[in-house]
């Protein structure tokens, strides 16, 4: 019997961004992974996935099966390396999914995919709904976060020029927020207050700049502005800065709440594909400010209700 050629670069990169290792494999093809005190958290096995019908004509399919219960991830999933007309497949897949444990026995479920389109989505209790991709139009951000008085929500939208499925040029930033005693769920309550600033600018005329600002009580909209401006969207991002810290304050965030060793946003999206979507003003403008004095200066801003454009 020829030895098997493993080829686990998929099942790899997640370990190793979980702080994890490979040992093996034994006798029987299964790797053991182990995390930084070398205690065994988990197996990769190499093995018949589906015994194949001969009446229908399907073969067998191998694969490896994952399986990680450790002290702050459970996991588990298989890979095919056939299909059940015997074709190999590219394995390029790279979605992965997993659950972070957290206290009382919950767990917040993650998926995330590294491949053309990235994204990364979180479901939690505590942290609520988190959203982020870039994709043919631009990038997406959704995520709650709290200070010492507000719950929060911020909403950013970017689609640029150099987006070659998407004619117009469009930014947009949304803030919902409420004491801590409410529920930013609870969309009928007038003291929800939801404030948002978009720029859109058309195809067709590339000299000017479509601003609009709403704000909204609970559903009702209570101011409704717009103004027509010179400028472009790029402009319109550094001026407004709010997008910007929204942006960098999630990316110190997100690495708070899910355990990897490398920083997750530039492992999502890599360079090449930042200067390709044109992203770089949201990636490169490194504030001086640290993220406490961020966090600190949006209570400030919503305490005040300065939240003027």
């Amino acid at each position: 019997m020829s030895k098997i050629q493993h080829n686990l670069e998929y099942e790899k990169r997640l370990i190793e961004l979980l702080g994890y290792s490979l040992v093996g494999p034994n006798g029987s093809n299964r790797f053991f992974i182990v995390d930084e005190n070398q205690n065994e958290v988990g197996y990769i096995q190499y093995k018949k996935l589906y015994s194949g019908n001969l009446k229908k004509g399907y073969s067998k399919i191998f694969g490896y099966h994952t399986f990680i219960n450790s002290s702050n991830i459970v996991c588990e999933f298989s890979r095919k390396l056939n299909d059940k007309d015997g074709n190999i497949l590219d394995n390029v897949n790279r979605n992965y999914s997993f659950d972070i444990k957290r206290d009382n026995q919950e767990v917040d479920h993650v998926e995330m995919n590294i491949k053309s389109f990235p994204s990364l989505t979180v479901w939690s209790k505590q942290y609520g709904y988190i959203s982020f991709k870039v994709d043919y139009q631009g990038l997406y951000l959704d995520f709650q976060s709290k200070t010492d008085n507000f719950n929060i929500e911020e909403i950013l939208i970017y689609k640029n020029k150099d987006n070659e499925y998407y004619d117009n040029e469009e930014y947009v930033y949304q803030i919902r927020y409420c004491k801590k005693d409410l529920e930013l769920s609870d969309d009928n309550s007038r003291r929800i207050i939801t404030r948002e600033i978009s720029g859109t600018q058309y195809y067709y005329d590339k000299n000017q700049l479509k601003i609009a600002e709403q704000t909204w009580g609970g559903r009702k909209l209570r101011t409704n502005r717009e103004s027509i401006v010179e400028g472009t969207v790029e402009e319109m991002v550094l001026k407004h800065k709010m997008g910007i810290d929204c942006f960098s304050h999630f990316r110190f965030f997100i690495n708070k709440i899910i355990p990897f060793n490398e920083e997750i946003i530039s492992i999502i999206v890599p360079d090449d594909m930042i200067q390709k979507k044109g992203l770089s003003l949201f990636f490169d403008c490194h504030e001086k400010e640290n993220n406490e004095s961020k966090v600190l200066k949006k209570e400030f801003i919503i305490s005040n209700n300065i939240l003027n454009w």
